[in-house]
């Protein structure tokens, strides 16, 4: 056998159903040396440890998680989401995309319906830190232009930045986790939240379902004349001179 046909053989056994470790190919168990303990048991030695690691990986990505239903439930579901959805790159920095899906089918999570929102807040904290970087756009760099080249700009908001829905509070739940003092917190408001990362920290602001709309549309490549005409005629008291100068100021949209 290959070596690179025993090690597809031997990932593919490692995040596999367990059963499959009790019938290894006989092709793949001559490969090791016969011993008092069945090949098996030693396998599933590797497997708890191939496993346990990558779901300790990804659990280190979720904190908030961790707070909200506790080490051992958190580490559990990590494990399952491993099997169903094991890595595909060697680098698990940005492994966990879909974690928030698992969980809103997971059957024991289902006491938990903020759940999978956090995940996501969290999912999207974590593609932030590791986005590219970039440099923000300056108000000194539209201060020249005229109206019409102004409309006519299209803005891209930063390579790190992530639009985050939900019904429920996740700033508000996110924020007592951290700091647990008080009743707890009213989760019952929907929010809206940009993530992204303008220095070396990662950033949560608060969004208005206009403000939000808004940076979909110049996300999505609409010119800011244009996206600014259609927000208004959805939202008459939106102002979009108050909106790009917030956003200038927080350096939430990527450089010309």
């Amino acid at each position: 056998m290959r070596l690179h046909e025993f090690q597809e053989q031997f990932r593919d056994l490692m995040l596999d159903a367990p059963e499959a470790l009790e019938s290894p190919s006989e092709g793949f168990a001559a490969q090791f040396e016969s011993g008092d303990i069945p090949l098996p048991e030693r396998l599933k030695v590797y497997r708890s440890n191939i496993v346990g690691g990558i779901a300790e990986t990804l659990c280190k990505g979720f904190p908030i998680l961790e707070k909200l239903v506790g080490a051992d439930f958190l580490r559990e579901m990590a494990r399952r989401f491993v099997l169903a959805h094991p890595p595909e790159a060697g680098c698990l920095n940005l492994y966990g995309r879909g974690f928030d899906n698992f969980i809103r089918a997971y059957a024991p999570a289902q006491g938990f319906p903020y759940l999978p929102d956090m995940a996501a807040l969290e999912i999207a904290m974590n593609e932030a830190y590791y986005a590219p970087d970039d440099e923000a756009l300056g108000a000194e760099t539209l201060a020249g232009l005229s109206p019409d080249d102004l409309g006519a700009l299209r803005l891209a908001l930063r390579h790190s930045a992530r639009i985050v829905c939900s019904d429920y509070n996740l700033a508000v739940l996110r924020a007592y986790c951290l700091a647990p003092e008080g009743p707890i917190p009213d989760l019952r408001l929907p929010c809206t939240l940009l993530i992204y990362r303008p220095n070396l920290e990662v950033h949560l602001v608060p969004l208005t379902e206009a403000e939000a709309f808004m940076l979909g549309l110049l996300q999505g490549g609409a010119a800011l004349g244009n996206a600014a005409e259609r927000i208004v005629s959805d939202h008459p008291d939106f102002d979009p001179g108050a909106f790009l100068q917030k956003h200038l100021t927080l350096g939430s949209f990527r450089a010309l």
